[in-house]
């Protein structure tokens, strides 16, 4: 028995009594089922008991029609769920000229709660929706899953190492999953899932090898509750594939003011042509004993051809103590940047440092951490530290009054005389606050934080800097420039944690960059770089050079193994085999940068063998299994096959 079925250009969606979904092709074969056995479930709580577990049949179900001018379905209010005083209403809407399907949940205050406000306990609360829902698909079937994890993965059917399902493979969209688009592929048959309200959205993500994969979407609490209505889009066509999910979901990125290019940033932040021209050499810890010898290297750099975008020391977000002699960390916690003696000679010897790296022709970005003082880290005079209103140390660059606390400490460096091109935020977009904040003071939702980074990359481009972070993700693309990195440690999918150097899972595909390529710049993290514990770099024996092309990273001295500062000797050997791969790197880079990337195509069978495209005609073709790549369509490049330089 069916509550509703819902037509299309080529489908027909029948929502069942337990509120799982049946796709037809038209009124035949069945293309997808989601989950019998986890069907879609409602998380209740009585006040402050444990949550309970309901399942919408049974509920109470009352239907009116919906038609938005785009979509057309129905509306379904749910009550009467085992005595629990909730309700639950859903839009099923289905535009046809495109067999889109929306789905929209929003609880709804009980009749106890509206009629005696002021007896909280009598208040039953909506905490979660489990399990709304779960695609599988038999891997008997063939095909694959599309993951927006780091660039992106897929799961093909055949892929031999699972993924559990739990902590490991789920996570919140924003955070863990850096696209809100997953998405399902059988034969011909594919299912494109863009999530819209996707703050509070946690995917889990499942692979049992012989036996299925899944999609699992959970839509947690705002502020311990589901208060607001929770969207997602279905999409689904015949014959289309991974990029063609990825185009899709462009084009929804342009609609929603998501897609702004790096050549229409530029007009606004001039920077960005000039570090899309450039390497990054970063320079990571503030000593100045070691300044002359930098500064003489990035002499060396630049007449070897070398643009060059500096990466400026980090100090202490504790400041120089003269009773110690010197800074007990570097940090660079966003404290740092509010300091009236932040190194051994004041802002005067920062700034003078900065003025000699501007005098090379290079443009110059700062660090900053919002997360301030490592909880590891030495102790130090709390004293020295900035207070809130009662007098109590404030580490954190807190959501609430983030941008205050940026504006503050950016007026601090400009009047000190020190002047950034660029601002990067470590760990911001990366790690941003997963927890919310039910202090009495401050309520702070998910949403909030989101919204308080992008303000944050709002002032930095206001006073003419370049805003960066550490990892790409969607949200900010269209106010940060920069990313760290393109796949770091945390972006990259396996079924264990990062220590200890885990196996990948499925296939690193560019899905990102067939999104936002020529939005962004990012680095990669190129494998063999000794400084982090293993784990933490691309797999070594995973053809580094060529996925650093393939993702379209942008050049980096430091990140290429074992790219010490200070260089030391340049004219090394193994220093040459870097610099000599940094301008294959960079001549490659400066062509594709702000084109977009319209294909990713596996060549052969076992997948070895990959090409992407861009809509200026370069195309570069990889083969993993030879350790050799070939770029045509470009004057520095003869078309034929090379082998990158070996690090």
């Amino acid at each position: 028995m069916s509550l509703l079925e819902l037509s299309g250009k080529n489908i027909r969606v029948q929502v069942n009594r337990n509120l799982s979904l049946t796709v037809f092709q038209s009124r035949a074969r069945v293309l997808w089922e989601t989950s019998q056995i986890h069907a879609p479930t409602l998380l209740v709580r009585h006040h402050d008991s444990e949550p309970q577990r309901l399942s919408f049949e049974g509920a109470k179900v009352s239907r009116a029609a919906f038609d938005d001018g785009q979509y057309r379905g129905y509306t379904l209010s749910l009550s009467d769920f085992g005595g629990y005083d909730v309700g639950v209403e859903l839009v099923f809407a289905i535009d046809p000229t495109v067999d889109e399907l929306m789905i929209q949940a929003t609880p709804v205050e009980g009749q106890s709660s509206q009629d005696k406000p002021s007896e909280i306990d009598e208040k039953d609360t909506v905490v979660g929706l489990e399990h709304f829902y779960r695609f599988e698909k038999p891997v008997s079937d063939g095909g694959y899953m599309v993951v927006p994890h780091g660039s992106g993965y897929l799961i093909p059917a055949d892929c031999p190492d699972g993924l559990p399902g739990d902590g490991h493979a789920g996570g919140l969209i924003g955070g863990r999953w850096t696209l809100p688009m997953f998405g399902v592929v059988r034969n011909d048959d594919a299912m494109c899932v863009v999530v819209e309200t996707w703050w509070d959205c946690d995917v889990a993500v499942e692979h049992q090898p012989g036996a299925h994969s899944a999609l699992d979407f959970r839509w947690a609490p705002s502020l311990g509750r589901l208060d607001y209505p929770r969207r997602f889009l279905l999409r689904f066509a015949d014959g289309m594939d991974y990029v063609g999910m990825a185009k899709r979901y462009r084009d929804y990125a342009r609609e929603h003011g998501l897609l702004r290019m790096l050549e229409e940033k530029a007009a606004e932040t001039p920077t960005i042509q000039h570090d899309i021209e450039s390497i990054l050499f970063r320079w990571p810890a503030w000593n100045p004993e070691d300044g002359g010898t930098v500064l003489q290297e990035i002499r060396e750099l630049r007449e070897m051809g070398f643009g060059v975008k500096f990466f400026f020391p980090k100090w202490s977000s504790a400041g120089y103590t003269p009773e110690k002699g010197t800074a007990t960390t570097a940090d660079a916690g966003w404290q740092s940047l509010i300091l009236e003696n932040p190194v051994p000679g004041g802002w005067q010897r920062l700034t003078e440092f900065e003025n000699a790296v501007h005098q090379l022709g290079c443009t110059v970005q700062g660090f900053i951490n919002p997360r301030g003082q490592h909880p590891e880290g030495p102790a130090f005079d709390e004293n020295r530290w900035p207070q809130d209103a009662q007098g109590k140390p404030v580490h954190d660059l807190s959501v609430h009054d983030a941008v205050d606390r940026v504006k503050r400490g950016l007026d601090n460096i400009a009047a000190h005389g020190l002047k950034y091109d660029g601002l990067y935020y470590d760990g911001y977009s990366a790690y941003h606050p997963l927890r919310e904040d039910f202090s009495a003071a401050h309520r702070v939702t998910h949403r909030m934080a989101f919204e308080a980074q992008n303000a944050c990359f709002d002032e930095t481009r206001r006073r003419g800097i370049m805003p960066a972070a550490e990892l790409a993700r969607f949200w900010c693309i269209p106010n940060c420039d920069y990313f760290f990195f393109t796949d770091w440690s945390s972006d990259r999918l396996s079924n264990t944690p990062v220590q200890g150097a885990p196996a990948p899972v499925g296939e690193p595909i560019p899905l990102f960059q067939l999104v936002f390529h020529d939005c962004y710049m990012a680095g990669f993290s190129g494998g063999g770089y000794a400084v982090y514990s293993p784990g933490y770099d691309w797999w070594e024996d995973r053809t580094p050079r060529l996925h650093e092309l393939m993702f379209a990273a942008a050049p980096a001295y430091n990140w290429l193994p074992n790219g010490a500062v200070p260089i030391g000797d340049i004219s090394h050997d193994a220093v040459h085999r870097r610099l000599t791969w940094l301008k294959r790197w960079s001549a490659y880079y400066r062509a594709i940068a702000t084109s977009e990337m319209v294909s990713h195509r596996f060549l052969s069978d076992d997948r070895k063998c990959q090409r992407v495209e861009f809509a200026n005609g370069i195309e570069a073709t990889f083969n993993m299994e030879t350790n050799e790549f070939r770029v045509r369509n470009h004057p520095d490049f003869s078309g034929e096959w090379e082998t990158p330089e070996s690090l």
